[in-house]
C-alpha cells in the first residue's frame, strides 16, 4: 500500500473529532511480530501525546484485563484499535483499515476480548526482521499523523 493510499483510508475510517480518539496500541515488544502495536504507541505519543496513546513498550495491552486496568482512559473514546495479525508469510506488511474492532489473541487462537470502533491491522509472520517491524511502526505511525 502507498502512503497517500493509506492516508486517505485513514480519513475515511476514523470518523470522530480528534480530541475524542484514543490509538490503542495492542501487543507486546517481548515477541518480535506482535510488537508493531507498542512500537506504534511510542511513535504516536512523541508526536501527539500520551493522552491519545495507550499501549506503547512499557505498557503492553494483551488481553482484557489490560483494558479493564485502563478503563477511565478508554471510556467514551473512540478507540482506534492498532495490533499485529499472525498470518502467512506471503502477506506480511499487509496493513487492513476497518470498521470493526479487533478480537484480541485471535492470532493465537485465543479470544482475549474485542476492542475498538475501527481497526488497523499489520499482517506479520514468525520469520519478520526487527528492521522490518520499525519500518512497518513508523508507516502507520506517521499516516496516524497525517490524519
Amino acid at each position: 500500500m502507498q502512503f497517500d493510499e493509506y492516508v486517505n483510508l485513514l480519513k475515511r475510517k476514523i470518523k470522530a473529532d480528534k480530541n475524542n480518539v484514543l490509538f490503542l496500541c495492542i501487543g507486546t515488544n517481548d515477541v518480535l511480530w506482535d510488537s508493531i502495536g507498542p512500537l506504534v504507541g511510542e511513535y504516536l505519543e512523541k508526536r501527539i501525546g500520551s493522552k491519545y496513546v495507550l499501549g506503547n513498550k512499557n505498557i503492553n495491552i494483551c488481553c482484557k484485563n489490560d483494558l479493564l486496568k485502563n478503563y477511565e482512559k478508554i471510556k467514551n473514546k473512540y478507540i482506534v484499535a492498532i495490533d499485529s495479525a499472525l498470518t502467512h508469510q506471503k502477506l506480511e506488511g499487509e496493513i487492513f483499515i476497518n470498521n470493526n474492532p479487533i478480537i484480541l489473541g485471535l492470532g493465537i487462537n485465543k479470544n482475549k476480548g474485542t476492542v475498538g470502533n475501527c481497526s488497523i491491522k499489520v499482517c506479520t509472520s514468525y520469520f519478520i526482521n526487527s528492521i522490518y517491524v520499525k519500518k512497518l511502526s513508523e508507516f502507520i505511525g506517521r499516516g496516524i499523523c497525517e490524519v
